[in-house]
């Protein structure tokens, strides 16, 4: 059984007109239902001569959180020197590995393999938010964008055998690669924060090498 993102598939695109984008909808989540009464829990009496309650334990103390700049400064660092920059850096070759493989033009053969992307989404999943609250929201966008459109580009590829896509399915492939240009977006304003806000940049840019 393939991994997800690691399927070659060869197909031939059919012509699409832009009505076919501006025809889909989304779908809409419906809203969490907040009827429920909460139940009151009895309260006993405390009986006469009874000795007074012990008074409550204290709290575990959480790990305090950056909140000054020079705080915020020193755990980005940590973050970008302990596998950030790596794996960013990672997943901008990979994104670009997997964007030379787009289809330009109708009828044209291509080879979708998304297993290098996957596999970069997962390692930076596993380095954790950035400890900026702008860049980690720019971050965690290009995460969810690029996940995203590797999901619904390699759903769109043809059934039974087919190597030609029906209209929805060719739809619905541009609406996967147009998600993949937002994650796209996002990497590159993570990156320019980190590079503004911070001073961290990668020694060679990821975006031209190898170009």
């Amino acid at each position: 059984m393939n991994r997800p993102g690691r399927a070659r598939v060869a197909l031939l695109l059919t012509v699409v007109t832009a009505a076919l984008l501006t025809a889909c909808t989304g779908t809409h989540a419906d809203p969490a239902r907040a009827d429920a009464t909460p139940t009151t829990q009895p309260t006993s009496s405390p009986t006469p001569n009874s000795p007074p309650p012990p008074p409550p334990s204290p709290s575990p103390t959480a790990s305090p959180t950056p909140s000054t700049a020079a705080e915020i400064a020193e755990a980005v660092d940590k973050w970008y020197t302990y596998g950030g920059e790596t794996a960013m850096v990672r997943l901008i070759e990979e994104a670009r590995n997997a964007e030379s493989d787009r289809p330009r033009e109708a009828f044209e053969l291509v080879i979708l393999d998304f297993g290098g992307l996957t596999d970069a989404l997962s390692t930076a999943r596993l380095m954790g938010p950035i400890p900026d609250p702008k860049t980690q929201t720019a971050w965690a966008a290009a995460i969810e964008h690029l996940d995203g459109a590797v999901r619904e580009i390699l759903d769109s590829v043809p059934k039974s055998g087919r190597t030609i896509q029906s209209p929805q399915e060719t739809g619905q492939m541009l609406r996967g690669w147009s998600t993949f240009d937002e994650g796209i977006k996002s990497l590159k304003a993570a990156q320019a924060l980190l590079n503004r806000r911070f001073g961290l940049k990668p020694s060679v840019d990821p975006w031209e090498a190898g170009a």
